[in-house]
């Protein structure tokens, strides 16, 4: 029996993908992740946004001292980008010397530019692939859903001309139309769509009227709205899927392959359980594919997607009325 799967082209010993996370900023927790089954790693994402604020901050501390020196700012600007760069690439390095399993870098971008150089040397660093997290919240009214779609496509462009290393897009689901978008971009050449990121989200407190964070990690119900669009985007994409948001049982990870899923990726039940999750997670699909008589995930995997699901359907329903139909 072999519970081994595709990620973005490499074969790998576990369909569970560790997502990127602070716990995959260190590296003795991803040597803990790999002990435990883990197929591959997701690094840290290095935000684009988190380095423009450290910039400007830098500049701001200092603007007393070089006022009327235009270079000096760039001088600041340029070292503070190079740091976090430098510390990121040290993360990349140690972590593929120190694991057998896939290592993906992972960039938070919403532009393509100021990471060209970036990319080349991500690729030089040893990493085995780049995953852009990317999300652009659709709020700008003098934004069409098409100009969205465009800046995607571009970053995607552009940074496929800047590296051979395979690229995973990891998107949400905000999209007018998500599946022509995803199989639209799954005929880039990316080599995995990655299904759903997390994004900020805030609370009002009405005694301070201040907004504040809400918990990041995920719940368990928002499993389901992933394994409807698994279900139906397996089915219209051109390359690996991976699916996560919501996954915190063991039972979670057959139902997305059985969805349609390559990969399934885990972050915030790790918080939660740690790596006995994998552990766990890996045993019961070994026991289930016993259980049902089968010998590789590709004898299943698929098996409720859209194409081959009888009550398919059910995943394009979004009405209770057949649910409620009974109840008074």
């Amino acid at each position: 029996m072999s519970i081994s799967s595709k990620f973005m082209g490499f074969d790998i010993k576990s369909p569970i993908v560790i997502g990127s996370c602070g716990l995959t900023a260190n590296v003795e927790n991803l040597k803990k992740m790999e002990a435990a089954g883990a197929g591959a790693v997701i690094l840290k994402s290095l935000f684009e946004e988190q380095i423009t604020q450290e910039m400007n901050v830098n500049v701001k501390v200092y603007s007393a001292n070089f006022s009327g020196y235009p270079e000096a700012y760039n001088y600041i600007q340029e070292h503070t980008k190079g740091q976090a760069i430098e510390k990121y690439i040290k993360l990349i390095k140690d972590a593929k010397a120190s694991l057998n399993i896939p290592v993906i870098a992972s960039i938070n971008c919403i532009t393509a530019s100021e990471w060209l150089p970036f990319v080349k040397t991500v690729e030089e660093s040893g990493a085995d692939g780049i995953e852009l997290n990317m999300f652009i919240l659709p709020s700008d009214i003098n934004l069409s859903h098409e100009d969205i779609e465009r800046l995607y496509e571009d970053i995607i462009h552009i940074i496929k001309r800047a590296t051979s290393l395979p690229i995973s897009l990891k998107i949400s689901s905000y999209f007018s139309s998500l599946t022509r978008f995803a199989q639209k971009i799954s005929w880039m050449g990316i080599t995995n769509l990655n299904i759903f990121n997390r994004f900020y989200q805030s609370d009002i407190n009405i005694d301070t009227f201040e907004t504040v964070p809400v918990d990041i990690k995920s719940n368990h119900h928002e499993l389901y709205n992933t394994i409807r669009w698994t279900a139906i985007l397996s089915e219209a994409i051109r390359c690996d899927l991976t699916a996560g948001n919501g996954v915190h049982k063991p039972e979670d990870v057959i139902k997305l392959l059985l969805a349609g899923a390559d990969t399934v990726q885990v972050v915030s039940v790790l918080y939660d359980e740690g790596v006995d999750f994998i552990i766990n997670a890996n045993n019961k699909l070994k026991e289930w594919m016993k259980e049902k008589g089968y010998s590789s995930i590709n004898q299943f995997k698929g098996k409720l997607s859209i194409k081959d699901n009888k009550n398919a359907s059910a995943f394009h329903r979004v009405q209770f009325m057949k649910y409620y139909s009974g109840i008074e």
